[in-house]
Formats: structure tokens, sequence, C-alpha cells
């Protein structure tokens, strides 16, 4: 008898805590089922001679429920006709059962609104694929809200089912299709919605502009100094202290992507066993990395237990933090980027109540209609068949060289053929084959290029211990190490390219 309450007990507090996750799953928003007059007209002209689930819509017409309220009916090739309320059309369209023709996708990028958007993804990959740089803009919720930082691109990929989103989406049920490889080693996923507004916004540079600094490595802490306590302004009787960051290069960013916050967190006082809060003060600092034990401090001034720590809700980024008084900031921090490789957070203390700011200082996958082969039926060659079939040439062409420089340079003018081929690809399907003979090539060539360079190097030394080659080979040996290096598969590889980079240099 107890058994089975307690059975029941188990099955009620079961079923309380799946609905419970199931309602905090749910969207927090529900999207309108019409929307007006003028974008319901244009809504149908886009999806007319789209496909629903596998069907040809043959047409599509405007109703209304009332004055402001207009959806759609549709009717397919199979004769039957359907209504189509604005929030169903989206959830087609995420789900891919909803398809519009000449390999374009239909987004909501606003969430709550009926406002839309087509992305035409030929011209997307064309754009992309052209790109040497990324805009990338922190959205809300982030302490780097609105600001944005340029970052290189080390590659473009259609998601495929070994990736980590691959059939997953974000909050607003849009599915993930893509990914840029960035330079820094992040990885940006993005969906339809997302590309479109990359678009929209032209995060997409081909080249970027001359003044603007293209972040293309992370910068690396090496380690943390304490500036001491000076007099600032005798007068006001300001003091400045501060804490420096050292880093492995240049910083390439204005200081004003470098925000602070202050943390409240609830600590259990060890001796009474009660949770007082503390509070801790963060600098945050993107496009940063710690790789290894970086010593902090217990003390300096009134800050107490400061260290340097990554980031583990985002890529690429630190945070240094230090336990703090709230009421000993008269004044908010002030942030310093340096000509030594480093910032400096400046930190005062003022008897001046009415100063309120510091002083200045000196210093995809598709379940429609879709060609089954990367080849077009008709007898005619389209552009993208010739590049591409050029390119297996090159391959078979380099696969049977003997001369390893030869070989090396038939690779690239393969890689280059190949890109030809992604940006005159129609379908989906052919720049997903482009691409992913592509990432075959890159995954391979750093081997090949470190074998050949030791080989020339060896040659050399063989020959002469006191000859050196010539500028034009050195030239052409280093710029394949730097390939090789942005497509380095392992810590082994990118020692070797290191090493053989110093010994040419």
């Amino acid at each position: 008898m107890w058994e089975r309450i307690l059975n029941k007990k188990i099955y009620f507090i079961s079923l309380a805590w799946a609905l419970f996750v199931t309602c905090f799953s749910l969207p927090a928003f529900a999207f309108p089922e019409y929307t007006s007059r003028q974008k319901a007209l244009k809504l149908a002209v886009i999806l007319d001679n789209g496909y629903f689930k596998s069907i040809k819509i043959s047409s599509v017409f405007v109703k209304n429920r009332g004055k402001d309220d207009y959806y759609l009916q549709a009717i397919l090739d199979d004769g039957s006709s359907r209504k189509w309320l604005i929030n169903r059309i989206r959830e087609w369209a995420q789900t891919d059962e909803l398809i519009l023709s000449k390999n374009r996708a239909l987004v909501f990028p606003t969430p709550e609104s009926t406002d839309f958007g087509v992305l035409d993804k030929n011209n997307f990959y064309r754009i992309i694929l052209n790109s040497t740089a990324f805009v990338k803009t922190f959205g809300k919720h982030d302490i780097l809200d609105g600001k944005n930082l340029v970052l290189g691109i080390r590659r473009f990929r259609i998601l495929q089912a070994e990736d980590s989103k691959y059939m997953k989406t974000d909050k607003f049920g849009d599915r993930y299709r893509y990914v840029l490889e960035l330079e820094n080693g992040s990885l940006e996923f993005f969906t339809y919605s997302d590309a479109f507004l990359f678009l929209q916004r032209t995060a997409l540079l081909e080249e970027a502009p001359e003044n603007v600094s293209v972040l293309r490595k992370t910068f690396k802490v090496r380690e943390l100094k304490k500036i001491p306590l000076q007099i600032e302004d005798e007068l006001r009787e300001i003091r400045r202290f501060g804490i420096e960051v050292v880093f492995d290069g240049p910083i390439l960013m204005s200081p004003d992507r470098f925000p602070f916050q202050i943390v409240e967190q609830k600590m259990r006082d060890p001796e009474t066993g009660r949770y007082k809060s503390q509070f801790f003060l963060q600098i945050i600092f993107p496009n940063s990395e710690k790789i290894r034990e970086i010593p902090g401090f217990n003390n300096h001034e009134y800050l107490r237990y400061v260290e340097i720590d990554t980031d583990v809700e985002h890529q690429k980024r630190v945070i240094l933090s230090a336990m703090v008084n709230p009421n000993a900031l008269d004044l908010p921090p002030y942030i310093e980027v340096t000509d030594r490789n480093s910032v400096v957070v400046n930190f005062f203390s003022s008897t001046d109540q009415s100063l309120m700011q510091p002083p200045d200082l000196l210093a995809s996958h598709s379940a429609g209609e879709l060609p089954r082969s990367v080849f077009t039926p008709d007898q005619l060659e389209t552009e993208f068949e010739t590049h591409y079939m050029e390119a297996v040439g090159l391959i078979r062409t380099a696969q049977n060289e003997m001369n390893m420089s030869v070989k090396i340079e038939t690779y690239f003018k393969a890689l280059d053929t190949l890109k030809k081929a992604a940006l005159t690809a129609a379908f989906d399907i052919q720049i997903a084959q482009a691409l992913r003979q592509r990432d075959i090539l890159l995954l391979t060539m750093p081997k090949l290029i470190i074998r050949n360079v030791q080989m020339t190097i060896l040659a050399l030394q063989l020959d002469d211990q006191d000859i050196k080659p010539d500028p034009v080979l050195t030239v052409k040996l280093l710029k394949q190490l730097n390939h090789a290096e942005n497509y380095a598969s392992t810590q082994d590889q990118r020692q070797k390219i290191s090493s053989l980079q110093s010994i040419l240099r």
C-alpha cells in the first residue's frame, strides 16, 4: 500500500516537473496570426510558385476577417485549398515545409512582428565567400550590447550532421544553417534570419576600410601588474591606483570595448554558516584568451582577490575581477589602452562628492523538392559544373604529381577553382559539395606544406651549411606556411610551422 502511495507521489511530482519545464521551454511570445493588407499582398506574390510539403503552390490569394486582419488562401497543384495564417507560414518556413522558388528563403527577422524579408541564398553565398572580415555586433543582454568588433574570416560552412548545432534552433525557433569560422578561433553559428540581417547591416566586408583594424588573433594575457597609489589631483584630493593587464601584442581596440560591471554574489560565511552578499567588480576583455595560469594578488588598496579568468559563457573573452565595497567606488574606473601591449584599469578615490566622471588623464537541411545531384539534368553544362569538374581534374593531377612543390601549387589552384564553383552554384547541394571538397583539401595541406618546407631546408643544408634560400623562394615558403598556420588542426602542426617560420626568417 505504502509503495503504491509512494509511486503515485513520484508520478505526480514528475508530471508537475514536466509541465513546468514545458511551459518554460515555450517561446515567451505569441506570433501574430494576421497582418496588414499591404504585407499580405506582398507575401502572396513571394509565395507563388514555391513548394509546400513538396507540393507546388499554384496560386495564393489574400483574404481578411476584419478591417485590418489579413491572411492568405493557397491553392496547391494537387487541387487542395488551404487557409494560411501568418504564424503558420512562419513555422513552415522555419522547418523547410514551405520553400520559395529560385533558392530563396522566407524570413521573419523581428520577433513578434509580421515584418518579413527574402534571403536570396545564392547572392548571400557569393557575398560571404568573397568576404574577408565579419562585423560582429553584440546583442541584447550582453554587457557589450550595441558595440561591434571586426573579425577576420577563416572560412564559411553550411552546417553538416556532425556539427553541434545541426538541426538545432535559436530561442525564436529558427534553425541554425551556417557557421563562420573566424581567425581568432571563435565560431559564429547563424540562421537564415541572421544571414538576412548580416546583409542588411553590411556585416560582411570584402575589404575592410583602411582605418579599421581587423582582429585576426586573440590578445593573450601574459601577466597582471600593480600600479601603486599616487596623487592624481592634489587640489581635489583625488588619488589614483590601478591594475595593468599585459598582453602578448598591441591592443587594436578602443577603451570603450572594455566595459565594467558590478556583480553581487551570495557567499557563505565559513564561521557563521550564513550567506552574505559580496560585490565583485568585473572588467570585460573581448577577443582575449588566458592560455596559462596568471598569478593575481589578494590585496591592492581597496580591491581584494584580484584575478583574471576565462569567461565560460562567451567565446574568446576574459574577465578581470576583484572583490570590492561599492561605497569605496567614488568614481567609476577609467580604462586606458597603452603602447606597452597592455590595458590599464585606473581606480580613483576622492573626498569631493560632486565629481561624477573620472578626471582627464594624460595617459542547411531542406525537405523540399531539390536536385539529388550536384549536376543539372539537362545537357548544357552549367558554370558551376565547369569549375567543379576543373577542380576535380586539378586534384587528380596533384595526387599523381611526384614533385611536392608542384603538388602544393596545383592544390592551391584547385582551391581557387572550388571557390569559383561555389560562387556560381545555383542550389544548396552544389555549394555544400564544393565547400566539402574545399575542407578536405584544407585539412590535408598543412601536413604537405610542413613536409615540403622541411625537405627544402634539409636539401639546402646538405648542399651547403651556409647557403640560404633566395628571397623569392623564402617568400613563397613563408606564404605557404602562413596558409598552413590558418588551417593547422593539431598543436604539433602549429609548433612545427612556428619553428619553420623562425628558420626562414
